[in-house]
């Protein structure tokens, strides 16, 4: 039995099975995501709280810095607004599980946003693809377009992209992160003491 800061009762270790349709209450994604021969996770000791964590998402400090907000550390917690979600500043999508959040600022990532790798090779790009936190830093020269080269789709006013800095291609968080190989360095997060 362990106890996670985010949640009243106790926790016990999971077997993930596969197939499992049990959504982690952390990031939002399914347990059996990460499936391999040793996939564990966590769940409440209560029959009737649908309380899951993958281990990766139990182990998340609950304090970050992140290069995306310097000014403010980014707490780990359930969504502080009234209606109990909130709207990510990386993908501009809704969640309704934990969220990085910065308090002063309003600022708010997903888990799996603000564990997002600086840059990773895309099977659809021959260059490494890098992580840019706003449009902007993408659209130094005039010319440049604000479309994804993936799916054709717009890049929402504020939200990161991946981007190339050798040529003009770029894509969306989901676009690149589906189909890509990634590799997660460590200077993207530092964790807070």
């Amino acid at each position: 039995m362990v106890k996670h800061f985010s949640h009243r009762h106790e926790l016990c270790s999971y077997q993930v099975q596969k197939d499992d349709e049990i959504i982690c209450s952390s990031c939002e994604l399914p347990l059996d995501l990460m499936m391999n021969s040793a996939t564990s996770a966590y769940k409440c000791t209560k029959s009737k709280c649908n309380f899951y964590l993958h281990d990766l998402c139990f182990e998340l400090p609950q304090k970050i810095k992140h290069k995306s907000h310097p000014k403010h550390p980014l707490t780990l917690s359930t969504p502080p607004y009234e209606y109990g979600e909130f709207m990510c500043d990386a993908c501009g999508e809704f969640g309704t599980c934990f969220t990085f959040h910065c308090t002063h600022c309003k600022y708010d990532l997903h888990v799996q946003c603000a564990t997002l790798p600086e840059t990773l090779s895309h099977h659809h790009h021959q260059h490494l693809l890098t992580l840019l936190y706003s449009l902007t830093d993408h659209h130094e020269n005039e010319g440049k377009h604000n479309i994804c080269d993936f799916c054709q789709g717009t890049f929402p006013r504020g939200c990161w992209l991946y981007s190339c800095r050798d040529c003009d291609y770029s894509t969306h968080l989901g676009c690149s992160s589906a189909e890509a190989d990634q590799d997660y360095p460590e200077d993207q997060i530092i964790i807070s003491s």
